[in-house]
């Protein structure tokens, strides 16, 4: 917990005991490199998201790009995705030699919608890869229908949304066979191993091509052949990456997975107490809130506000929280504002463009305390009175 003179972080992962003698334990056995724990660490996370096969990877943007290959999508495809994201989603389609294609998000949950894309399917359209924005759920009954319907790939890029629920069940890649779900787990993630992430699926010949892709495109790794007896030499049977994760990640991992729900539970209620404090904040509204029941849970990566001040004013109110203290960010420029990505993408895309320029960021992890909330709007209030004076 901070004090009140201490800064609050935009994101600061919560390590204790658990994963200090998880953390020992692996440095002790002698093991440290991708072997058992990344193997338990696959089957605990296969069982929590519900999905037949979990494939981990160096990073999640390894995996989407690992996703990409594995599924034969390359030059001449078209992959339809959202402006509004990281650069890594844009990033794992274009080292592929595939062609992004952006859909404009919707303005309530920042996620593009199955009818939208719908509309951008072209004849060389192979994949659809959008994203759980925030940890905000997305349709995806709807793009699992448009898979159907035009034999396509869903590669859903879940780097925020390790523990949202929708429809009933977590974020997996299993509830559509031609669906992949690629988690995160950096340090601000719900889930932290410092580095690392996941691919979720259901489909087996598609994971044991990823699990050679992702170390070099050997048919034997290390452990595997470190646990026979026999002499096993690995050989290359396709090109492959050095995308593979370690034990001591996962041994970071596998004690961040027993506390997840915890995590999950807090977070909920800091978002609901801003919730309840921003209320009363005029020119501040919360953004993509109201998912949460019985079915449907927000996985509250982000916690994100509109304000009445379009750049330069938002952003010279981010750097006025900053100076207080408080750990404000803006989550994200759109692809299309990006110097590489604009002159491809220049325009088109008015509500990702308004969310680019209208959005912030606030403060949200496990280290934070209701009194921090409560300093954090205090802060946003002041911020915004001193800006209108």
């Amino acid at each position: 917990m901070t004090s009140e003179q201490d800064p609050i972080l935009f994101g600061q992962p919560w390590f204790d005991e658990t994963e200090e003698r998880l953390v020992l334990q692996t440095i002790r056995s002698g093991w440290i490199g991708q072997g058992p724990l990344v193997e338990l660490f696959e089957e605990r996370f296969s069982e929590y998201v519900g999905a037949p096969e979990v494939v981990t990877t160096s990073s999640c943007t390894a995996g989407l790009q690992l996703a990409l290959v594995a599924l034969g999508i390359g030059p001449g495809a078209e992959v339809i995705t959202t402006p509004f994201t990281f650069v890594a989603t844009m990033n794992a389609i274009d080292h592929v030699g595939a062609t992004p294609v952006l859909v404009d998000i919707e303005r309530d949950s920042l996620n593009i919608s199955p009818q939208a894309v719908e509309r951008a399917i072209t004849e060389r359209t192979c994949a659809i890869m959008p994203v759980h924005f925030g940890g905000r759920p997305l349709d995806t009954e709807g793009f699992y229908r448009l898979a159907e319907l035009h034999d396509l790939w869903i590669v859903e890029d879940a780097a925020h949304a390790t523990g949202r629920v929708a429809h009933g069940r977590r974020v997996v890649g299993s509830m559509h066979p031609r669906t992949l779900s690629v988690f995160s787990f950096y340090p601000n993630k719900n889930l932290s191993s410092a580095e690392g992430g996941a691919i979720s699926l259901a489909d087996t010949e598609v994971a044991d091509h990823l699990r050679r892709l992702r170390l070099h495109g050997l048919d034997v790794d290390a452990w595997k052949r470190y646990k026979d007896d026999r002499y096993q030499p690995s050989l290359a049977v396709e090109p492959g990456f050095k995308f593979n994760w370690t034990d001591l990640q996962a041994a970071l991992a596998l004690g961040q997975l027993e506390k997840l729900e915890g995590f999950l539970a807090t977070r909920e209620h800091l978002a609901e107490r801003y919730d309840a404090l921003l209320a009363e904040v005029d020119g501040v509204r919360p953004v993509g809130r109201g998912e949460s029941g019985l079915r449907t849970r927000h996985a509250l990566h982000l916690y994100q506000v509109e304000v009445e001040a379009a750049p330069p004013a938002r952003d010279v109110l981010v750097a006025s929280l900053r100076s207080r203290g408080i750990g404000a960010a803006v989550h994200y420029l759109g692809v299309n504002h990006h110097p590489y990505y604009a002159d491809r993408f220049e325009s088109g895309f008015p509500v990702s463009d308004w969310a680019t320029g209208s959005l912030i960021t606030l403060p949200l992890h496990m280290h934070m305390a209701e009194r921090d909330v409560s300093r954090v709007v205090n802060e946003l209030d002041a911020a915004l009175r001193l800006a209108e004076s």
